[in-house]
């Protein structure tokens, strides 16, 4: 189950529509309030990368009027930009009293080096901070009163990362908050995105309320920030808690598995301690008491913890019992909903044929899926799992599903067992998962492929296996001629020795597209961008088939 790392990073200047000069320069005609939201769009390179939604009721500093529009800003450090006249009210001449100073939802903390800060944007009105609660912050925490709430600096600043802005997270452009955190992206498709910082792909760690964070995961759902989901100590990582002793014994032989030891596991289940009780500490100084939350409808996926909401982002913290310490940042609204799952399912059901993609080369592809990089977890089958339920629109976590699977440390994974947690999953939201016989045929996968269904393929990924695919695709990806492929490239690339199935390297991946010319089969691993999308042959297939496969339907 070998990992990838291959990311790709935000690392553009962002710019906004105007000069910074021009906005520091230009004369005020006056001020304004918006009566409808607009959007101000940033740019890198000249193009659009991403926007910032500016509520309703923003007040505005009025530079000009235009035909079609008028051009503001909010304050007098920000850029300009424009705003259609109908969205706008004008209220009085230009001054140079405070009011002209308006928050917003700039980027809290040191911006990157190669980034010009976000501009702020305010809440939403009634939304401008939460009720008055008391015994709601300790003094480390800031230094406001105790009966207010704390505002979107004080949160970072205990948090220790720059996440939120002065309105509501969930207004705001993904893309854009990635930058700001510096988390890199990890999958984009046409409704969903998804960003992910390991700390070995910086070599440095990241702490998140005093703790070691070892995975930082943003999704994004129509260029909206969806979730937040931050992981601290948990099974699925033990080899962090190697000695160095440990370490230099696995380096020596990194091909095998990882060898799981009980000074490992105590040190895991220490820090997993260790690392509740600081999170929980944390929120506890910020937000005051918790209530108790409880997530999902069925046992083995069910979380039970504790929650905190403020301004309509409920913060979550789960800690299973020798699982993980997870905080989750989600929207309020979402929790309250009982039929959100069930509406996401339908949703995207309808579009499924039209993510399927034809080539001229014979290649029939789903596109859209989602990437998922368990980095160096043995996670195949959770993170596999992970992915094909993002593709329908349903969001679970890999480590949520490795509880379902009862995933060993470090790795081992009952593909049954998640099945099964997955199949409530699935029903309850409207569909079903059905196991089907494969032999490697391509006429068995390819109803579900002309579907846009990604089926789910056990087999045994060997290293001589992945060595042949790898070869083959150094020349496959820069190939034109598609009959030389067939007639000349491909039985060139043939061997005689038979793949064998090694219980060692038993996997899981997507199988997402085919070739009836060529007689491929398209797979897909959970190992980062660069195994999106590989081709396996029909007599590889069914070399290294392992058991049935499976469908969402």
């Amino acid at each position: 189950m070998r990992s990838g790392l291959s990311l790709l990073f935000l690392g553009a200047v962002i710019l906004f529509a105007t000069d910074r000069s021009e906005a520091s320069t230009s004369p005020a005609l006056g001020s304004g309030t918006l009566v409808k939201a607009a959007q101000m769009e940033i740019l890198s390179g000249g193009k659009a990368i991403g926007f910032v939604t500016i509520p309703a009721g923003s007040p505005m500093i009025v530079l000009s009027s235009q035909d079609d529009g008028f051009l503001v800003k909010r304050s007098d450090s920000e850029a300009p930009f424009k705003v259609p006249k109908d969205s706008l009210e004008v209220s009085a001449p230009a001054s140079n009293s405070s009011a002209n100073k308006t928050s917003g939802i700039s980027a809290v903390g040191s911006a990157p080096a190669s980034a010009i800060a976000v501009p702020s944007s305010s809440p939403p009105p009634g939304q401008t901070t939460a009720p008055a609660a008391p015994h709601l912050l300790s003094s480390q925490a800031t230094s406001a009163s105790t009966n207010s709430a704390p505002t979107a600096a004080q949160v970072n600043k205990a948090l220790g990362i720059s996440l939120f802005g002065s309105g509501s997270l969930w207004e705001e452009n993904d893309a854009m908050v990635a930058n700001r955190l510096r988390w890199p992206q990890e999958s984009k498709t046409s409704t969903e995105a998804g960003y992910r910082r390991y700390p070995y792909t910086f070599n440095s760690e990241t702490r998140v309320l005093g703790a070691r964070s070892l995975s930082l995961f943003m999704q994004g759902v129509n260029d909206k920030v969806a979730r937040i989901s931050i992981l601290f100590a948990n099974k699925g990582d033990v080899a962090f808690f190697s000695s160095a002793q440990e370490s230099k014994q696995q380096a020596a032989h990194e091909k095998q598995a990882l060898n799981v030891t009980d000074s490992m596991i105590k040190g895991c289940q220490d820090a997993m301690r260790t690392d509740k009780s600081a999170v929980e500490s944390g929120l506890k100084a910020l937000l005051g008491g918790s209530k108790p939350a409880r997530v999902g409808k069925f046992s083995s996926t069910t979380e039970a913890g504790q929650r905190w909401d403020w301004n309509g982002h409920s913060f979550l913290l789960f800690a299973p019992q020798n699982e993980y310490v997870a905080l989750r940042i989600v929207p309020t609204s979402m929790l309250d909903d009982p039929d959100a799952v069930k509406k996401s399912f339908s949703s995207v059901r309808a579009t499924l044929q039209g993510r399927v993609e034809r080539r001229a080369s014979g290649d029939v592809i789903i596109t859209d899926l989602p990437m998922v990089d368990q980095g160096r977890k043995g996670y195949c089958v959770p993170a596999t799992f992970e992915r094909v339920l993002r593709y329908y629109g349903l969001s679970e976590d890999m480590n949520v599903l490795a509880m379902a699977g009862q995933t060993g440390m470090g790795g081992g994974t009952s593909i049954e067992r998640i099945e099964g947690a997955t199949y409530n999953l699935i029903r309850d939201a409207g569909g079903n998962i059905t196991q089907k016989s494969f032999s490697g045929n391509i006429s068995e996968i390819k109803p579900f492929i002309d579907a846009g269904k990604p089926v789910l393929f056990p087999h045994f990924s060997t290293e001589e296996f992945n060595k042949r695919v790898d070869e083959r695709m150094a020349r496959r990806v820069a190939m034109t001629n598609w009959d030389a492929w067939k007639n000349q490239f491909l039985p060139s690339f043939k061997k005689t020795v038979p793949l064998q199935r090694d219980p060692q390297y038993g996997h899981i991946c997507l199988i997402i597209g085919y070739n009836e010319k060529t007689r491929e089969i398209a797979i897909s691993d959970s190992w980062g961008q660069a195994a999106t999308e590989r081709w396996m042959t029909e007599d590889e297939a069914r070399q290294i088939k392992d058991s049935a496969i499976s469908v969402i339907e």
